[in-house]
């Protein structure tokens, strides 16, 4: 198939463009593209450009309560048991469904862009965590995903997949990139780390942006060759408050982190319950392991990256615990924490609260979860999730050429 043929095969719709969201979650990767395509029209207005809309989105989700996450932000319709209104006309759907349910005719010709963040946990290097790759049950879905691309013959212009770092080198991923050439698709790899676009958190995911055209080379990662891609443009992250508290570091035009304070509001505690269950535990201090807490403060510039397991078990992997000492002004890089006595911090520990989370995980403002999702439920959902400001500068990227 040649350049031209590919083109005028995969023309996007004149109104917008189509997605179809994969394993969405509570629509991390649906917030990614909205904002490049904010941002895109941003910019093409200065200079009389077209704009771009997103016309519609499929999302497909076997979690109930993410897809009612999701619903209550969209407001999308859910699913085929609710009848779509007027002014949805089924444009924006969230469909409860395993991906091996899915049929060729579900998704051919329907978008232009397929999102998708795969389970990890075939691929985790966690305890208890058995690596079996595309052997793992959890692998079906991508499988079937691998299949509907190949059956399809109106196919998406753009793909674009997350996962944990350790997909890289694994057979999964080997079987992807086979189903991608075969389909006629370039592509490019990434390693990022949202510490890369000013955010102030450790959380090493691997991207990869694919075209069906000859634009990219296919360089490849390697398990051997782990190094962060570096990306060509400037990007700082647009949900910190953008306070003059930016510092350079050695390199020219690259700055560090914005600090954690950035991403704090006062605001947060907005229940007895939340409260309670943020501060942790005064038990907890006289545990022999208290010391080795994972703990930070407003003035410090790193966190542990956050997991699904952040508001049921307090470790280094599952993520970071906020000091709010008052008295204490300086961040542990200048100051480093006194563990002798770990007791003395006794009701200044704390969980982030999960509007801090999603501040740092990039989602709007205005997301919220609905009323009856447990506090213990929106840790999950956030940390399964994926950072919106690294996703809408990859799709930037993606779809620049439009």
């Amino acid at each position: 198939m040649s350049g031209v043929e590919i083109e005028e095969e995969q023309q996007q719709n004149e109104e917008g463009i189509r997605q179809i969201e994969f394993f969405s979650g509570i629509g991390g990767m649906r917030y990614g593209v909205q904002r490049a395509l904010d941002a895109h029209n941003d910019s093409s207005s200065k200079r009389n450009g077209p704009k771009i809309s997103l016309q519609s989105c499929k999302a497909y989700e076997i979690s109930l309560r993410a897809n009612k996450t999701y619903a209550h932000n969209f407001k999308h319709v859910m699913d085929k048991k609710s009848k779509p209104n007027a002014t949805t006309k089924e444009s924006f759907t969230v469909h409860t469904k395993l991906i091996e349910q899915i049929k060729p005719s579900d998704v051919d010709g329907v978008a232009d862009l397929w999102t998708m963040s795969p389970p990890c946990q075939p691929f985790t290097r966690t305890i208890g965590s058995k690596q079996r790759d595309s052997d793992d049950e959890r692998c079906k879905g991508f499988k079937a995903i691998l299949q509907l691309l190949k059956a399809i013959e109106k196919k998406p212009r753009w793909i674009i997949v997350e996962n944990v770092k350790n997909f890289v080198g694994s057979h999964m991923l080997s079987l992807w990139k086979e189903c991608l050439m075969e389909c006629g698709y370039t592509f490019e790899e990434y390693l990022l780390s949202p510490t890369q676009f000013q955010i102030p958190n450790h959380r090493t995911r691997y991207y990869m942006i694919c075209e069906r055209s000859n634009r990219f080379q296919c360089n490849t990662l390697s398990p051997d060759n782990l190094v962060l891609s570096s990306l060509s443009w400037y990007a700082r992250d647009s949900n910190a408050s953008h306070h003059d508290t930016r510092e350079k570091v050695k390199e020219e035009n690259v700055y560090q982190p914005y600090p954690i304070s950035e991403y704090l509001k006062e605001d947060d505690l907005t229940s007895e319950e939340e409260n309670k269950i943020l501060m942790i535990p005064d038990n907890v201090f006289e545990k022999k392991w208290a010391k080795d807490l994972p703990v930070v403060t407003p003035f410090d510039r790193q966190t542990h990256c956050f997991t699904a397991f952040y508001g049921r078990k307090i470790h280094r992997a599952t993520g970071s615990l906020l000091l709010m000492d008052p008295k204490r002004m300086m961040s542990l890089a200048d100051v480093p924490l006194d563990r002798s006595d770990m007791s003395k911090y006794k009701g200044q520990l704390r969980r982030f609260s999960p509007k801090e989370l999603l501040r740092i995980f990039g989602f709007p403002k205005d997301f919220v979860f609905p009323d009856d999702i447990s506090l213990e439920h929106q840790y999950k959902l956030i940390g399964n999730s994926v950072n919106v400001s690294v996703v809408s500068v990859l799709v930037s990227h993606l779809l620049r050429e439009v």
